[in-house]
């Protein structure tokens, strides 16, 4: 349903009451990305697509908040709206041109549309910040990439 129908999916997210699904459906994504991750990188980086994605999300979720400050509901949404598209990336991160155009649709329409919808901060809000947190998050990755 997030791919089909995104609007409709964060819609439903903030009246869905359980805490579990958002953590399981992490650890779940990231056995195929660890799978992934080990026939294209190796063992470490499996392991590492397996453990970070939980605290990961913890910390993205911070910074998103940051953006939705004033919004409808606190930290715990909006840590449920980063989840999801967090891990519909993980297996597209470990694809060589996937990761990019996976990172960008997570971050830039995933996101935006989420915060957005359940955040109820408005649309221009909600992709400005996304945009900004990709670029710098971009940036970053190239400048690690290249040194």
């Amino acid at each position: 349903m997030l791919l089909m129908h995104p609007v409709r999916f964060f819609e439903l997210l903030p009246k869905i009451p359980d805490m579990r699904a958002p953590a399981l459906f992490l650890i779940f994504s990231g056995l195929p990305a660890a799978i992934l991750w080990l026939l294209f990188w190796g063992l470490y980086p499996a392991l590492v697509a397996v453990v970070l994605p939980l605290p990961l999300s913890f910390v993205l979720a911070g910074l998103y908040h940051l953006g939705a400050l004033g919004g409808r509901h606190g930290y715990v949404v909006t840590w449920r709206i980063l989840a999801y598209p967090l891990g519909f990336y993980l297996p597209f991160a470990a694809v060589p041109l996937l990761g990019a155009l996976g990172a960008a649709y997570s971050g830039l329409v995933l996101m935006g549309l989420g915060l957005a919808e359940v955040q109820e901060i408005g649309r221009p809000w909600a992709g400005l910040f996304c945009v900004a947190v990709v670029v710098v998050f971009g940036a970053a990755y190239y400048l690690l990439s290249v040194a």
